[in-house]
């Protein structure tokens, strides 16, 4: 029988116990892991990183509150769950919006800055008129704006959210807004034509193709400040040589 010398005999049970206890020291080294990973995740997940405010600004006429609630990432939302980008698409498709941001902030906080448009204009749309921003944004139907631009050519069809690139309408729009504002608030404006006139303060002014639009505008105003006979017409197919004619008298009733 093969007896093992001490020293052999402990030095072999000294190995075995460093690797059993390597191996244990791996075990408790993973576990430690997975529980940080599994801590993580709960903590990410949990109330403690949920969304618990959002904050709004310049929204009047829009509802983002109501457009977040629809996505489901509101209040209670783990904050890692909300996507801006999702959040601003969701709410630009309103007519109102003009532009938006949303900026999402940790722990737990969604910050919507909404910009909207303003209506500026009544455009004519089929039997009805839309509001419109300056930019041709519709926004509303119903009835004429009161005191703003009113242009009285035919957008077809159109409903808030569409976008009137008409270029007789554009045109329009760009010569109201080129006017001062109590001029502004006044004008009428057709097509004539291919072209456009404008009727304001008892004048009537023939604007022709809608180029220009500021150039003209910034004329007639000056035309009116150096004193028009009233009733007079003005040609500003041309800015920078303006026509005017005078109104015709009448003829004197037969006796």
């Amino acid at each position: 029988m093969t007896v093992m010398e001490p020293k052999l005999a402990e030095r072999r049970k000294g190995v075995s116990e460093d690797r059993a206890r390597s191996r244990l020291k791996g075990v408790l080294i993973v576990i430690v892991l997975l529980s940080l990973v599994v801590g993580a995740i709960w903590l990410i997940r949990s109330p403690v990183l949920s969304i618990r405010a959002v904050d709004v600004s310049g929204a009047e006429l829009s509802n983002p509150l109501f457009t977040v609630s629809e996505l489901a990432m509101g209040q209670g939302t783990p904050t890692i769950d909300v996507d801006a980008s999702a959040i601003e698409s969701a709410i630009a498709l309103d007519p109102w919006v003009k532009d938006v941001k949303v900026v999402v902030s940790w722990p737990g906080t969604i910050s919507i800055a909404v910009v909207e448009y303003t209506p500026y204009a009544s455009v004519m749309a089929a039997d009805r008129f839309v509001s419109v921003a300056d930019d041709g944004a519709v926004l509303t139907v119903g009835d004429p704006l009161a005191e703003s631009p009113r242009i009285e050519i035919d957008a077809g069809p159109v409903s808030p959210g569409y976008d009137i690139t008409n270029p007789l309408i554009v045109g329009a729009i760009d010569f109201s807004a080129a006017l001062p504002r109590e001029m502004a608030a006044q004008v009428v404006v057709s097509a004539e034509g291919e072209g456009l006139v404008a009727t304001l303060l008892g004048f009537r002014v023939i604007l022709g193709r809608p180029v220009d639009m500021e150039e003209k505008a910034i004329v007639f105003a000056s035309l009116i400040e150096s004193g028009l006979e009233p009733g007079s017409q003005v040609n500003l197919i041309a800015p920078l040589r303006p026509a005017v004619t005078n109104p015709q008298p009448l003829p004197e009733p037969e006796e």
